[in-house]
């Protein structure tokens, strides 16, 4: 059940005053398992901003030629603020997103910085006019159906992944339902003990059956890391005996894999006969070329239960590893 409170359209020019308090409407959440979904527009403004400043984007919708102008001064101030660092690295970023995600008032919170904070304050009422409700809509839809899949399928889903990496599965993951989630949809920062994950409500690769597969690998990047954590560890160890260097992006692969095999066969158990990874086709095709047959060789016999891991790595490493190990 979505607890929520209706978020009305809002025609014309809107003021600060009920800016403020649409602001203050609480966001909709969904808690299934270990994973908090929300739809909050502090989070959404801020990735939206991100985005036009970063990426491009379209203003918002239904701004005046003054209300224009004054978007587009935010969206600069943003891009001097923000271009030049990652969401996903930054410090001060993740905090601003952090923060944001726990934000419930009509102001944005006092802890972030104030160059941010004057911005999203201003952007807020313009933000608020018409392409807030748009954007919430989105992100309702696609809380109510990746919440039914995670009520379904996310405890299963949780134990075959602690099965597959030899290690307990992240224990929490607040997610953050936005149209725009960064440069591939979707991010994630964190550890084994909590993880922040904002995602796409409006890209394909994300939506309906591929919600649950990418809710299961945005939460498995607190447990799985380049060269530590699950995977990475094990990938460091053996390619210093084998001699063998994985190539790049190797370790990303293999989450990709791991969460799309295990999210296909939940789906199966389910009747979705015909369900399509995230890594088939275009990721298999392009930056984890070469991958494909190895990892259905012998990382899916890990998983059938016919080789360790260890063994899987190994011979994986061996197939497709460049000379000299780490």
């Amino acid at each position: 059940m979505i607890a929520s409170v209706a978020v009305p359209l809002l025609l014309g020019i809107v003021s600060p005053a009920l800016a403020a308090a649409v602001a203050a409407t609480p966001a909709p959440v969904v808690e299934a398992e270990r994973f908090r979904l929300q739809s909050n527009p502090w989070v959404n403004l801020h990735e939206r901003l991100l985005y036009q400043a970063t990426i491009g984007a379209p203003d918002p919708a239904g701004l005046t030629a003054e209300e224009t102008g004054t978007w587009t001064a935010a969206v600069d101030a943003y891009r001097a603020w923000a271009s030049k660092r990652s969401p996903i690295f930054d410090a001060e970023l993740i905090a601003v997103s952090q923060a944001l995600s726990e934000a419930r008032g009509g102001e944005p919170p006092e802890a972030i910085p104030e160059a941010a904070r004057k911005v999203l304050a201003a952007a807020m009422p313009l933000y608020q006019k018409e392409q807030w409700n748009k954007d919430d809509t989105a992100n309702r839809f696609w809380i109510a159906v990746a919440g039914t899949l995670l009520r379904e399928c996310a405890s299963e889903l949780a134990a075959a992944h602690e099965k597959a990496y030899g290690v307990p599965f992240t224990k929490r993951a607040l997610v953050d339902a936005s149209p725009f989630a960064g440069e591939f949809g979707g991010y994630t920062v964190g550890d084994a003990a909590s993880v922040h994950t904002i995602i796409s409500s409006t890209e394909t690769g994300y939506a309906g059956f591929a919600a649950l597969e990418m809710l299961m690998h945005e939460a498995s990047h607190g447990i799985v890391a380049p060269n530590s954590g699950a995977i990475g560890a094990d990938l460091a160890r053996i390619a210093k005996e084998t001699g063998r260097r994985p190539p790049p992006g190797f370790w990303h692969a293999l989450l990709f894999y791991t969460s799309g095999e295990l999210t296909r066969r939940t789906l199966a158990a389910r009747g979705v006969a015909e369900y399509r990874m995230a890594i088939e086709g275009r990721l298999f095709n392009g930056p984890f070329k070469g991958l494909q047959e190895p990892f259905e060789t012998h990382w899916r016999a890990w998983l059938d239960g016919t080789l360790t891991r260890d063994e899987a790595i190994r011979r994986i490493l061996l197939t497709i590893g460049r000379e000299g190990g780490r």
